[in-house]
């Protein structure tokens, strides 16, 4: 597919705008960003992170030089709050970084480590260890506690760039013993975020550009709305070699080493 210019851009962060959880800009990304700032086509961040507050999260980028708001930002950690907010869920077991305890008790929730709750909560943590694991089962086989996924990716990098399990690792382990509660992904790879972001920039699938460096978790769904899908190798991947453990069909439509290689015209078909 040849690359041209869409209504409204979606951006993954982490292997897109910066490598990891170091927060390096990728080659060119903020030069990139900036463009497609000045420019009149809509933007939005569409990312599963959950190791960082919303607010933080856009102070460092904007600190790196990223042209974002809190506006361009549709992330999964807000979609969880709201998720369970609506559904009248108070006390949660949060199983994500330890680092993020007080932005839920911030959001008005009350954590609990052991026992009953309204709500199992997953998101990526590096520290997981067995035992908080083995704590939720009471919650999930006896209380009827939800498992709340925030995302579903499968590994992350790290600040050193080592991959780490994510939470899709712990999510299918725990919703085999799910009960009588709900299981539920709000992030990526579900379609609830994706359709967030193009309401948040106003446009139809068929409008949207969606780029990622991680063609199974982000741009299968992406793809199987009608986006147009951008995978960088930039990130996690830095080869096609995953392409071929994909459905031909679901390969991604462009494939870039970064993603200011679009603006310079240098990148290539994936199908």
């Amino acid at each position: 597919m040849q690359f041209k210019q869409p209504n409204a851009w979606l951006i993954d962060i982490e292997g897109v705008l910066v490598r990891d959880k170091s927060y390096e800009p990728v080659e060119g990304s903020v030069a990139w960003l900036q463009e497609i700032a000045g420019s009149d086509v809509p933007y939005c961040l569409v990312s599963n992170n959950t190791t960082d507050r919303p607010d933080e999260l856009v102070g460092r980028l904007s600190g790196l030089g990223f042209p974002v708001t809190e506006d361009h930002l549709v992330g999964a950690l807000s979609l969880g709050v709201r998720w369970l907010r609506e559904r009248g869920r108070k006390s949660i077991m949060w199983l994500g970084a330890a680092r993020l305890n007080t932005f839920w008790q911030d959001q008005g929730f009350e954590l609990v480590t052991t026992g009953s709750c309204d709500a199992v909560v997953l998101g990526a943590n590096a520290d997981l260890e067995i035992h908080q694991l083995d704590g939720a089962l009471p919650a999930l086989l006896d209380g009827g506690a939800d498992l709340v996924c925030l995302h579903r990716n499968h590994f992350f990098l790290d600040g050193k760039g080592q991959r780490r399990l994510g939470p899709g690792a712990w999510a299918a382990s725990l919703e085999l013993v799910a009960a009588a509660g709900k299981v539920v992904t709000v992030g990526k790879p579900e379609e609830r975020i994706y359709l967030e972001a193009l309401k948040r920039v106003g446009v139809g699938p068929d409008e949207a550009l969606f780029i990622s460096d991680d063609p199974v978790a982000d741009l299968v769904t992406a793809k199987k709305l009608g986006m147009t899908t951008v995978f960088t190798l930039s990130g996690k991947y830095t080869d096609h070699e995953i392409l071929g453990r994909m459905d031909q069909e679901q390969w991604p439509d462009i494939i870039v080493t970064v993603p200011a290689d679009l603006m310079a015209g240098n990148s290539h078909h994936g199908n």
